[in-house]
Formats: structure tokens, C-alpha cells, sequence
């Protein structure tokens, strides 16, 4: 059973595209799942219409209250039943063999549970841009194909039952990402399947689609130092990267709670990945220990931590810093 999980709010502007070019896939899902965020527009109007004239099954859900485009997605996905779950956002558009050669890479490489194809970025007009997103990653600094976008993955149930629910501390795509590329069930597939559309009101529109000349490209570090840093030396921020950790040993724990573990797990990997997770859950206990107190106390904790070496599972000086001066926001 193949599953389209779409996350939609005020999507009217492009989502009817969208839409379209799934009805056009040459294997066709058995069900399109929405999960809408309260919007005002004629989202709605539009899925409900669609939902009339589609041979396969159409479920849509709308959120009582505006939860965001992180929790959105995590229900959207908890609502799919599909054997192979396919995230898609509303805005984007694609090519008509997408499913179709997705499908033929897991058949191809049975160990993988998670595939993420390239895709072709255009403006809003699905003009494009004259780069594909993972020839983007490399002009980020990244490693060919190795950025995080959740529109051009699809994930196995088999993987899905062991990653849901979704932590509040991670977005769908990271989540689902990370792990599996620790494990190497994450496979990259360099073939352009859809246009990503890169207009005003998408969320990474500042890093893929808007103008990189060098005083935009200034403008986005600078906002984006000053936001690291404020977050950064917040109490919620240390909150939220503990429980990235134990997420992550959860995860392990579920796995390994079978009889056997799953014919797709490398025990040695899952070994390693649930280690290092546990190492730095115990490095965050002792920065807890320090930002307990407060003044000389505090300065005093933290030297003699960075000493023990506890903030090389981190950035070094700069958490040791970060750590000095935490706070806990209002």
C-alpha cells in the first residue's frame, strides 16, 4: 500500500499543481492523507474537490487549533497507513515517474528504508533556478546530496513503526534522516523526480531560492548568528538537545526489544549510534550539574567539566561559554 502524507495550511496559490501531479503518477497511491493547520484560504475547498475526482482514497484532517508545521507533519505521517509513506508538501510539483522509480530503488536495495531523489528548484513560477537541490547543498558547504528535505522522501512502514511517535525536539525529515543515515538505510537517489518550488513563503527560501549574492548571503549569517546565540544560551535549548539524545536511545530500545532485530539493522551500527547518544546524555548531566548555581560556582563547574573533556561531545569552547551564560527564558 503506497501513502502520500501532505501537510497543508493557506496552500491555495499552488496546492491545486501539487495535486495534479500526483493524480499523473504512473503508480498511483492507494490514499493521499492531509492533515491541514487551520487555514482561512480555499485549501479546503480545493483538497474536497479534488478528493471527488481521484480514484484512490483521500483522508483529510484539520487541526482543531494552529499547531505548526513541525507537529502538522508528525500527525499527517501517524495518520498514513501505507507500507511506503511518501511526505509531500503543497507547494511543490512531481514528475510523473516519481513513484514509480522511488518504488524500483527499494525493490533494488532492500536494505534501505528511507530514499530522498533529487530535485530540480525553481521559482515560483516552476522556472528553474539552474541548480538541483543537492548541487545547492554543495554551494551551502554540504556534502553532495546530504541536506534534509522532507518533500523528496519516502519512508518503509517497517522503519516508520519504530520512529513514530515523532519527539517534539526534532522535525520530521531530521528525524527521520538522521537515524537512518547512521545506519546506512538512508539511500540518495541522484535522480531529479519534481521541481521544488522556491517562492516567498516557503521556510527555506532564504537558503534555497533567494538571491546568494554576498549581501544577502551576509544579511542570513548575521540574522542567523544572533538567533543561534539567544537560542543557544537558553535553558530550553539544552532541554531540547537532551531529549534529542534519549530520542535517539529510545529508538535503539524499540529496536532491540524484538526477539530478533530487523533483517535491515546493522546490530554493530545500532551498537554505536545508541553509545554515542548515551555519552552525551551523561556529558548533559554534568553541564546540568553546572548551570545548577550560579557566579563563581557556576564559572567553577564548567572549567573544571571543559577539563574532563565533557564539552568535546559538544562545540567546545563555545558550549562552555553558551553554558556561562544560560538562562531560562520568560
Amino acid at each position: 500500500m503506497i501513502s502520500v502524507a501532505m501537510a497543508t495550511y493557506n496552500g491555495e496559490k499552488y496546492l491545486q499543481q501539487q495535486l495534479d501531479s500526483i493524480a499523473a503518477q504512473s503508480i498511483l497511491p492507494d490514499e493521499l492523507v492531509v492533515c491541514d493547520d487551520c487555514s482561512t484560504d480555499k485549501t479546503i475547498e480545493i483538497l474536497e474537490n479534488f478528493k471527488q475526482k481521484v480514484s484512490f482514497e483521500v483522508r483529510i484532517f484539520q487541526n482543531e487549533i494552529n499547531s505548526g508545521y513541525v507537529k502538522n507533519f508528525a500527525r499527517v505521517i501517524s495518520e498514513a497507513k501505507g507500507d511506503y509513506v511518501f511526505m509531500c508538501d503543497q507547494d511543490d510539483f512531481w514528475y510523473p515517474n516519481k513513484t514509480e522509480v522511488v518504488l524500483k530503488t527499494f525493490e533494488e536495495n532492500p536494505n534501505a528504508q528511507l530514499v530522498a531523489h533529487n530535485a530540480m528548484c525553481t521559482d515560483a513560477d516552476l522556472k528553474p533556478l539552474g541548480k538541483t537541490l543537492f548541487e545547492f547543498d554543495v554551494s551551502r558547504g554540504l556534502r553532495y546530496g546530504s541536506a534534509i528535505h522532507g518533500f523528496v522522501t519516502c519512508a518503509k512502514r517497517s522503519y516508520l513503526n519504530y520512529m513514530l511517535p515523532i519527539p517534539y525536539c526534532y522535525s520530521f525529515d531530521r528525524w527521520l534522516s538522521l537515524p537512518a543515515h547512521e545506519l546506512k538505510i538512508r539511500y540518495e537517489l541522484d535522480t531529479v523526480l519534481g521541481y521544488y518550488r522556491r517562492h516567498e513563503n516557503a521556510i527555506t527560501f532564504d537558503t534555497i531560492g533567494k538571491s546568494q549574492n554576498f549581501i544577502n548571503i551576509a544579511k542570513r549569517k548575521i540574522k542567523s548568528n544572533i538567533r543561534s546565540i539567544k537560542r543557544a544560551r537558553s535553558m530550553e535549548e539544552i532541554d531540547y538537545r537532551y531529549t534529542r539524545e534519549t530520542s535517539i536511545i529510545e529508538f535503539a530500545r524499540r529496536v532491540k526489544a524484538n526477539e530478533k532485530l530487523p533483517e535491515w539493522i546493522d546490530e554493530e551500527l545500532l551498537n554505536k549510534l545508541e553509545s554515542s547518544a548515551k555519552i552525551k546524555v551523561e556529558a548533559f548531566k554534568v553541564r546540568y550539574n553546572a548551570i545548577s548555581v550560579t557566579g563563581l560556582e557556576r564559572l567553577q563547574r564548567i572549567l573544571r567539566a571543559y577539563k574532563k573533556g565533557v564539552y568535546k561531545h559538544f562545540h567546545g569552547f563555545q558550549t562552555a561559554l553558551d553554558d556561562l551564560f544560560r538562562y531560562k527564558c520568560n
